[in-house]
């Protein structure tokens, strides 16, 4: 619509119209000073009636004064500007108003506004159509014209001979904007010679609705994309908070939720259910049933073909097949191996030389007690397992035996051999020790990384992992504890073992007249060949019990396992400040989830509205 002026023409003018009622307010400018707006906020005049254009003259001579800018008729005064930054806000009312809103502006704003969809370039009739800038500008970022609707007022004062031009710019031969003329003298010539759908208030309105349902109705598949984007971002950031946490009850659940996942994790990782669960191949670390069962596996292997200190002899004997035949001791060792199920395979294992270490849990060394330092005042760092002497053994037992023997006739006391068993057993400790801080570290890398994967919180994480940490600790210590013992049992206790298995073995008087006084080379082998026979048994035997007893029961599968801590009865025992202090919120964790369940609520309201 026209401007001020127009509107003050009109009611001089006397048309007819109903009576309709005004009000009058301003809205301060945002750099107005306090005082200043409160003033002009105040500054409201309500229901009144333009009778005529000297009522709208006073109104507006009011406002004028009132944003400190010239009123209407007057000259301007020294130091006082002529525009303001307060907007003078006109609403008229009444049965034959339409729901428009036209915003006049004095001249030209250069600054660019963001979203802007359509532009209405209001071009005075009277003025020269070449000068208007504002037609350049709207065809510069419209050029097909879509967006862009032209007016043209005041057609009235149009110079004689120039109404040529005019009409050509409104039926669009010079300039591609869709012009609409007001109604004045449309049954005047040269005015009555265009359309009457281009011309007067009414055919602009039906046109701005054509216009206002068509833009939309062609921006709806991107705004409904760009509404389902940020519908997915608000909803993944909303996950990532996961369920809301303020109040006990909500803490608890969330808390006994996560240990229930927790389980049915470690359950897939025991049986080696892989495929249940996309964490197993997110982290091959999780696979704990097959790093088990390869520590088990190279615990065994390094024990068997490295855990003796002297290299056995392949051969029973070192000096004569007759002597190592002949004698009832080296017939009794050899039922013994046959009583325990030796077979050659288990000779070339203590036989063997080859150079193998055992892996301190796959690569848990310094670097992983640096990230677990919880740890590392009872377990064992990197150890690599030397090889066996290859020195000849029986020169060691023939040492052993010469410094060692007593009062014996025919043959040499029981306590030889646990000196000797010591001796050759002294690296089971450092393996075992080594193998079970290895078990240690398998199963701690475990607990947490699998707490990583499922709690998404890192507040959460940390106050969790300082909950259950010093019990996850006392478990390790039991496990550690009992690899001490079974190390006792195994090496310490021999002797009576020994002594009493002996007796049964071998017959003394048969000894007696079979051996002849002095033969210590014949002994040293007859106690080559026992030691090999015990030690074979021996050795399966710690094995077993260390791999069975202190790693898969105190570390996996017993009822006081680190595994088994995590469970929803241990939520379920926590306290108040407990709960609080691991799964509460923070502020900021709360404030976020707020503002994303409010925007996610109205983008899917939007979403209701774009579909409807």
């Amino acid at each position: 619509m026209g401007s001020a002026r127009d509107l003050q023409r009109r009611l001089r003018s006397g048309e007819p119209r109903r009576i309709s009622t005004t009000t009058v307010s301003i809205i301060p400018s945002s750099t107005a000073a306090p005082e200043t707006k409160e003033r002009l906020r105040d500054f409201k005049i309500d229901n009144i009636t333009l009778q005529s254009g000297d009522d709208f003259i006073k109104l507006l001579s009011k406002a004028c004064n009132a944003m400190g800018v010239p009123a209407p008729g007057t000259l301007p005064t020294p130091g006082l500007s002529t525009f303001s930054d307060d907007i003078l806000k006109i609403e008229l009312s009444g049965p034959d108003r339409q729901h428009l809103t036209f915003i006049d502006v004095p001249g030209i704003f250069r600054t660019p506004t963001e979203d802007v969809t359509t532009r209405r370039p209001v071009a005075p009739a009277p003025v020269d159509i070449a000068t208007q800038e504002i037609l350049g500008m709207a065809e510069e970022v419209d050029p097909l014209g879509q967006r862009t609707m032209g007016v043209l007022t005041k057609p009235d004062l149009v110079d004689k001979g120039t109404e040529g031009d005019v009409m050509d710019l409104v039926r669009g031969k010079k300039k591609r904007l869709n012009f609409r003329v007001e109604q004045d003298f449309f049954s005047t010539p040269p005015w009555s010679a265009l359309n009457k759908e281009r011309v007067g208030i009414p055919a602009l309105l039906d046109r701005l609705r054509e216009v206002l349902i068509d833009i939309p109705r062609r921006e709806f598949p991107k705004v409904k994309q760009e509404v389902d984007k940020r519908l997915s971002d608000c909803e993944q950031k909303l996950k990532r908070l996961g369920p809301a946490r303020e109040t006990e009850e909500q803490q608890r659940t969330f808390l006994i939720d996560l240990a229930t996942k927790f389980q049915e994790v470690t359950s897939h990782a025991l049986d080696a259910y892989y495929g249940r669960s996309l964490l197993f191949e997110e982290n091959p670390l999780l696979r704990l049933a097959t790093r088990v069962v390869n520590l088990h596996t190279t615990f065994s292997d390094e024990t068997s073909l490295k855990g003796h200190t002297m290299q056995f002899s392949g051969s029973t004997t070192r000096y004569s097949e007759k002597s190592a035949t002949d004698s009832p001791i080296s017939d009794a060792s050899s039922a013994v191996d046959t009583a325990d199920d030796a077979d050659e395979d288990d000779d070339a294992d203590e036989d063997a030389t080859a150079d193998i270490s055992l892996s301190i849990s796959e690569g848990f060394g310094q670097l992983e007690l640096d990230r677990f330092p919880e740890l590392s005042d009872f377990i064992q760092g990197p150890w690599r397992c030397p090889s066996p002497e290859t020195d000849n053994i029986f020169d060691w037992i023939k040492s052993v035996y010469q410094s060692s023997r007593g009062f014996e006739l025919g043959t040499f006391s029981p306590s030889i051999l646990p000196i000797i068993f010591q001796e050759q057993s002294k690296k089971w400790e450092p393996l075992a020790l080594a193998y079970i801080s290895d078990f240690i570290g398998v199963v701690h890398t475990f607990t947490y990384d699998l707490m990583t994967a499922l709690c998404a919180d890192p507040r959460m994480l940390s106050n969790l992992r300082a909950l259950i940490t010093d019990d996850l600790v006392e478990g390790y210590k039991k496990a550690m504890s009992h690899t001490h013992f079974i190390l006792q049992v195994e090496r310490k206790v021999v002797e009576v073992r020994l002594g009493s298995g002996l007796q049964k073995m071998v017959n003394v008087d048969t000894i007696s007249d079979s051996i002849p006084m002095g033969n210590t080379d014949h002994t040293v082998e007859d106690i080559h060949a026992i030691l090999k026979s015990y030690y074979k048994v021996a050795r399966k035997r710690f094995v077993d019990a260390v791999c069975m007893q202190a790693a898969d029961h105190f570390l996996v599968t017993g009822s006081e396992s680190p595994l088994g801590l995590f469970t929803p009865s241990f939520v379920h025992r926590l306290s108040a400040g407990s709960l609080t202090t691991v799964a509460g919120e923070e502020v900021a964790s709360r404030r976020a989830r707020i503002a994303l369940g409010q925007e996610i609520k109205g983008l899917k309201d939007g979403k209701k509205l774009l579909r409807s």
